[in-house]
């Protein structure tokens, strides 16, 4: 067997390597997604290509076809004039110096990338040079292996109306839904509930011998933000008051309990807190109502 023979059969072989399984992309279909490595380092994704019309020429620097397809897609690239064209020139299983010196040698200023047979794979390729034209929504237009004199003509044909087509757009979304508005009461309820929370936790810590972590901080923030959306409630008042007075802020605390009995002077709760704050015993509770006639 001589030396041309042997290289023809070894070039075939490599190039079946690259082909893809039984199924074949068609004209038509979405193209799989692909990652693959420029020259210069960085990653070339096909997500980054969204709504660009994308050549991706398959490649080898062995195969005279390649080189001609791709000064073909530089001149085009040129002569198009357009930034919604890419031509992405996909080298098949050569080292990355070898790629850089065919691009200087050729002049070519393509983004030339990098495939250990991966890419190819995903993109049924099979035999090269092998280029697919992409439309900006990710289906693949046209299909070509192989390249001769009449073949740029049908590439340039199969490019130039996907310039001039619409940008694929995305599907206006739909605002999130709202939630309905809570009532004043409600929302303040609630606010009454953590900082009772907040203030039981802290009081379990006090009582295992340990600090209160910030809970009577975290208590009092969550009952202010309750005042913030209904000033004059009285539960948020002494309990707003109540956490001050766990904290150690005693003379805050006592002006809550004081607007709380401002709102309400009867209010058991805000008194008996400012009688602790004044070393005074708790106010007894009120008699029974008289049950007996007058005589």
């Amino acid at each position: 067997m001589n030396r041309r023979l042997l290289r023809v059969i070894t070039l075939a072989l490599a190039t079946l390597g690259a082909a893809a399984p039984g199924w074949a992309l068609k004209p038509g279909e979405k193209v799989p997604e692909f990652t693959c490595q420029a020259v210069e380092g960085q990653p070339v994704a096909s997500a980054d290509l969204a709504g660009k019309v994308v050549a991706i020429s398959f490649w080898a620097s062995w195969s005279k076809g390649s080189l001609e397809e791709l000064q073909y897609l530089q001149s085009l690239l040129r002569d198009a004039k357009s930034k919604n064209l890419v031509v992405v020139a996909v080298n098949q299983r050569e080292e990355r110096a070898k790629v850089v010196a065919f691009a200087v040698k050729h002049q070519l200023t393509l983004c030339m990338c990098l495939d250990d047979g991966k890419v190819a794979r995903a993109l049924a390729v099979n035999g090269l040079p092998n280029l697919l034209v992409v439309d900006g929504a990710g289906v693949m237009r046209a299909r070509f292996v192989g390249y001769g004199p009449a073949v740029g003509e049908k590439i340039r044909k199969a490019i130039a109306p996907l310039l001039v087509e619409p940008k694929p757009t995305k599907p206006a979304q739909a605002p999130p839904p709202t939630s309905p508005e809570l009532p004043v009461s409600l929302r303040a309820y609630a606010q009454v509930q953590l900082g009772a929370a907040h203030i039981n936790i802290g009081d379990a810590f006090i009582n295992a011998g340990y600090s209160d972590a910030g809970h009577y901080a975290e208590a009092a923030r969550e009952l202010r933000s309750g005042l913030a959306i209904d000033p004059k409630n009285v539960d948020l008042l002494v309990w707003l008051g109540v956490a001050l007075e766990r904290k150690g802020d005693r003379d805050e605390a006592a002006r809550q309990y004081q607007a709380a009995l401002a709102i309400d002077p009867a209010n058991t709760y805000a008194r008996d807190g400012l009688r602790r704050l004044r070393g005074l015993p708790p106010t007894p509770p009120p008699p029974p109502p008289a049950t007996g006639g007058s005589e």
